[in-house]
C-alpha cells in the first residue's frame, strides 16, 4: 500500500442518498482530490483507493483485506522461487467488452518500467528481472521478463527471491491498463468517456475539486455480486466537518473522526465506532544530504528527546501503538531487533554542544506536517519536547498533495511521514535503501544497509531473509535517518445500514463488496 499513503491517513466518508432511486449509490470522501488516476503514476492513496474500485490486478483485496486472486485465477511459483506463472481469468473483460489478456499484462508491465511513463512507484516492482535496468534506460523494454505463455497464461520471473510478490501485486502498480486503449488515445485514455477497466466500476465523471464518479462495470467477472449501482468519491479533506455531517445523518461512514469526541461517542453511539490498529508507521524523516541534518548526531538528539508515549497517551488519545521500530509493529511473523531508547534529555543536549549549538546558538528547524488537527498538535507537542533540550523550532504544513511534493523533490530539513499497507518488514524497509528513489525522502544511504538489504533480496529461505531484514533495521536506525513515532489506529464511524464492511488492519474496503440495506 501502496501501500502508499499510500503516504497519509486520509479522511474517508461515505453519503448516502435517501431516496429510494438512488438507494445503491455511494458516495465517498477521499481525503483530497487525485492528481491522478492512470495506475502507473499515481502516488497517493487516497487515488490507490479509487483505483483499487477502477481495476484489478493478478492479486487483490478480499472484504477482510486478505490478498486473494485477482484478474489471475491462480499461480504456481518455480522451486527456487523465481518463476511465477500466472493463469488468467478466460471470463475477464475491459468494461467495453473485450477480453482481458496476458499480452494486456504484459504491455502493462513494460508501460511501467518504461522510463517515459516516469512512474515513482516503479520500484515497488523492481523484484521483476530486468526492471531496474529498463527503467533506468540501461535496457530495452523487451529485456523486461514478462511474457505471456498463452491468450491467458502469463509468466514472471524475478531477479532473485521475493516470497512476498503476490502482496506486492496489489498495488496499482502491478494493475493492467487496456492495451488497445491506451495505443489509440495515449495519455488521453484515462478522460472520462476515454477510460476502460477491468474493475468492478467504471469511471463516469470527473469533476476536478468536486467529485469522481464510478459507474458499476456490468462486463466485470463478478458484476452479478456487484450490489451497488454506482460510486462517488469526494476529496473531503475536514475531518471535523464530516464528523459533524455524519452527525447531522448526512454522511452513512466516516473513516476519522476528531479524538476527542471517542468518549462520548462510546456512551451514545457505541454500535457505530470502529477502531483497529492499521498496518502503518507515521515517523519524522531527516533530509540528510544538507546541513545541519548531515550531522548524525543531531538527528540522534532530536529522536532522544521524543517521548512516543506522550504522543499516542495523551496527545493523539485513539490508541495509536507507539513503535521504535520502522517496520508496525503488527506486521506478522516479524520481531524487530531494534532497542528502544528512553528520552534522554541530558544527552541530548550533549550532542548538540558537541555538534556547536547552546543556548547562545541554538538549533533552529523547520517541521514540515500534513495540514489537519492531528498532524498539527503531534508537531506542537514535538516542538515542545525539542525546545526543552534548546531547540526553536518552526512549524510549515501543507496540504497532502503539496506536502509529499515537496518531501520527493528535497525540500526540507525535518518532516512528517507515513508509510502504510503491506503485512511485510520489506515493504517499510526498503524506503532506506539508496536505490530506492524520490520515496526515500531523506536521500539516506548507507553501504551497509544497502549490502544487507540486497543479501536478504536474494534470500529464498524465509526465516534467514528476516534475519537479514531485522539487521538492516538495526544498522540503518544507528544512523536515525528518520524517527519511527507510532501505528496509526482507525477511527471509523460506519452506520449499521452498511453492508459488507468488514474492519481490517489494511484499512481496504473494496466497493465491490459493500451494500446499502434498505431503511427499516
Amino acid at each position: 500500500m501502496v501501500a502508499g499513503l499510500l503516504h497519509a491517513m486520509p479522511v474517508v466518508c461515505v453519503t448516502l442518498l435517501a431516496a429510494s432511486a438512488h438507494a445503491a449509490e455511494l458516495h465517498i470522501g477521499n481525503g483530497g482530490e487525485p492528481l491522478t488516476l492512470d495506475p502507473h503514476r499515481y502516488n497517493l492513496n487516497l487515488e490507490e483507493k479509487i483505483l483499487a474500485d477502477l481495476f484489478e490486478g493478478l492479486t487483490a483485496h478480499d472484504a477482510d483485506g486478505r490478498v486473494v486472486p485477482g484478474a489471475a485465477k491462480s499461480w504456481r511459483v518455480s522451486e527456487d522461487g523465481l518463476t511465477w506463472t500466472f493463469q488468467l481469468r478466460e471470463d475477464a473483460r475491459w468494461s467495453d467488452g473485450v477480453p482481458v489478456t496476458a499480452a494486456d499484462f504484459v504491455f502493462s508491465f513494460r508501460r511501467l518500467f518504461d522510463p517515459a511513463t516516469a512512474a515513482s512507484l516503479a520500484y515497488f516492482l523492481y523484484a521483476i528481472n530486468g526492471a531496474a535496468s529498463v527503467n533506468a534506460g540501461k535496457a530495452s523494454l523487451d529485456e523486461l521478463a514478462v511474457r505471456a505463455l498463452g491468450t491467458h497464461l502469463l509468466e514472471i520471473r524475478l531477479a532473485k527471491p521475493f516470497p512476498f510478490f503476490a502482496e506486492r501485486l496489489i498495488y496499482p502498480t502491478g494493475y493492467p491498463v487496456p492495451k488497445h486503449v491506451v495505443e489509440e488515445l495515449g495519455d488521453d485514455w484515462v478522460k472520462p468517456g476515454n477510460m476502460v477497466t477491468n474493475g468492478a466500476f467504471v469511471l463516469d465523471e470527473w469533476q476536478p475539486q468536486g467529485f469522481v464518479r464510478a459507474e458499476k462495470n456490468p462486463h466485470f467477472r463478478d458484476a452479478a455480486n456487484v450490489r451497488l449501482k454506482a460510486v462517488t468519491y469526494y476529496p473531503t479533506a475536514d475531518r471535523n466537518a464530516a464528523y459533524n455531517r455524519y452527525r447531522n445523518d448526512e454522511l452513512d461512514i466516516v473513516g476519522d473522526f476528531p479524538p476527542g469526541e471517542i468518549g462520548w461517542l462510546k456512551q451514545e453511539m457505541a454500535d457505530h465506532i470502529h477502531l483497529f490498529p492499521l498496518l502503518s508507521i507515521m515517523y519524522l524523516v531527516f533530509n540528510v544530504t544538507e546541513p545541519p541534518f548531515d550531522d548524525a548526531r543531531l538527528r540522534r538528539a532530536l529522536a532522544l528527546a521524543i517521548d512516543r508515549k506522550i504522543l499516542t497517551g495523551r496527545v493523539l488519545e485513539s490508541g495509536e501503538v507507539p513503535s521504535a521500530s520502522f517496520v508496525p509493529p503488527m506486521v506478522e511473523n516479524y520481531s524487530s531487533a531494534v532497542a528502544p531508547r528512553a528520552v534522554d534529555q541530558d544527552a541530548a543536549r550533549q550532542l548538540l554542544a558537541e555538534a556547536g549549538y547552546n543556548s547562545d546558538n541554538p538549533l533552529q528547524v523547520t517541521l514540515r506536517y500534513i495540514a489537519g488537527a492531528d498532524s498539527k498538535n503531534v508537531q506542537v507537542a514535538i516542538a515542545a519536547m525539542w525546545k526543552a533540550i534548546g531547540v526553536e523550532t518552526a512549524l510549515h504544513h501543507a496540504e497532502l498533495n503539496a506536502h509529499f511534493a515537496e518531501l520527493r523533490q528535497g525540500n526540507f530539513q525535518v518532516a512528517q511521514a507515513g508509510w502504510f499497507g503491506e503485512n511485510n518488514p520489506e515493504h517499510y524497509l526498503e524506503l532506506l535503501m539508496s536505490s530506492t528513489g524520490d520515496v526515500n525522502y531523506g536521500r539516506f544511504a548507507n553501504a551497509e544497509v544497502d549490502a544487507l538489504m540486497e543479501r536478504a533480496k536474494r534470500t529464498a529461505r524465509l526465516e534467514a531473509r528476516l534475519g537479514l531484514l531485522r539487521q538492516a533495521e538495526v544498522a540503518a536506525l544507528d544512523h536515525d535517518p528518520v524517527v519511527p513515532l507510532y501505528a496509526v489506529t482507525i477511527r471509523s464511524l460506519v452506520s449499521p445500514r452498511i453492508t459488507g464492511w468488514r474492519t481490517n488492519a489494511r484499512n481496504v474496503h473494496p466497493a465491490r463488496y459493500l451494500g446499502i440495506r434498505e431503511h427499516d
